[in-house]
């Protein structure tokens, strides 16, 4: 498939400009394409980078996330099995990087980014990427919040997301920072009262959803095979948003206390440019670590 029509139907000025802003609905036609039946699953199961496919499962309360576990047994079933497992009991497959990395989706993360930057001027994205998430009915997504803009597009089945606002008390500062910082993966404590802040989008195929950065969400699979398309992105925006909260969880550590994760003026310069060296400084590290275990190796193996 070289060429996919333009994906979003029915994107308005409204649409634009709540993009990236609040929770934006919208229709899309990719369900039509023929990519997304059990078959066409499996082969792409089968083909992809077995080490960037995630299986989990995980209970029935949103308020139990220690319950979620990482199947690792199952990512390296034959795809068939593991399509026949989804269905069969209560599972969350994401293959990671499949849009933009799999030669038969690659078509529909082009014509979808690209639209998607025609219809808001001035998102203009750094990188983006884009996941297959397979999952079965009955299945969930604990609360928690995404260091990168996320947008979805529901193919198959249907599922329910609910998305609070981003800000305290569903998500704080101090939480984005440890995420950031390599201490936490995202997920958040949960509040049912917290529900009726929610916006939900009741999702089917057809149904396109995207929110604001860092805002907690959580998806409940409600009816039939789940199949979503989960397109992440990295502005600028939110690269310096990332920044400056990353160099507040640095001088955290350090004894200080910031003050401010305001994104504008020489505060917020300083703490990019810390953001940064720290980075830098870990990468260096580890650059220097890996050589110094190749020199041991080339030494003993010299010695035996």
């Amino acid at each position: 498939m070289s060429r996919v029509l333009p994906p979003i139907l029915n994107w308005t000025a409204e649409s634009a400009s709540e993009f990236g802003r609040g929770v934006v609905t919208a229709r899309h036609q990719l369900s039509r394409l023929p990519l997304f039946d059990d078959a066409s699953l499996a082969a792409l199961l089968d083909r992809h980078d077995r080490s960037l496919i995630d299986v989990c499962t995980m209970g029935r309360d949103p308020a139990a996330r220690t319950s979620w576990r990482d199947m690792e047994v199952c990512r390296h079933l034959p795809g068939h099995h593991l399509i026949e497992a989804v269905h069969q009991t209560r599972l969350w497959v994401q293959v990671r990087e499949a849009l933009n990395g799999d030669s038969a989706l690659r078509p529909v993360f082009n014509a979808l980014l690209d639209q998607l930057k025609i219809l808001n001027p001035g998102w203009a994205p750094l990188r983006a990427y884009g996941s297959v998430v397979i999952a079965s009915p009955g299945a969930q997504v604990y609360l928690h919040s995404d260091v990168s803009e996320t947008m979805m597009a529901q193919v198959r089945g249907t599922q329910r997301v609910l998305v609070y606002p981003p800000r305290d008390p569903w998500v704080s500062d101090e939480a984005l920072e440890r995420v950031l910082l390599g201490e936490d993966h995202g997920d958040l404590p949960y509040d049912p009262a917290w529900d009726r802040e929610a916006a939900i989008a009741e999702m089917g195929p057809g149904s396109f959803a995207s929110w604001p950065l860092h805002a907690p969400h959580r998806i409940e699979m409600t009816g039939g095979l789940s199949v979503t398309l989960v397109l992440e992105a990295v502005t600028q925006a939110s690269l310096v948003k990332n920044a400056v909260l990353h160099a507040n969880g640095v001088m955290r550590r350090a004894g200080w206390r910031p003050r401010s994760s305001a994104v504008h003026g020489p505060g917020a310069f300083a703490k990019l440019a810390l953001s940064r060296g720290v980075k830098l400084a870990a990468a260096m590290r580890r650059e220097q670590g890996e050589d110094a275990a190749a020199s041991a190796s080339l030494a003993s193996l010299e010695r035996a």
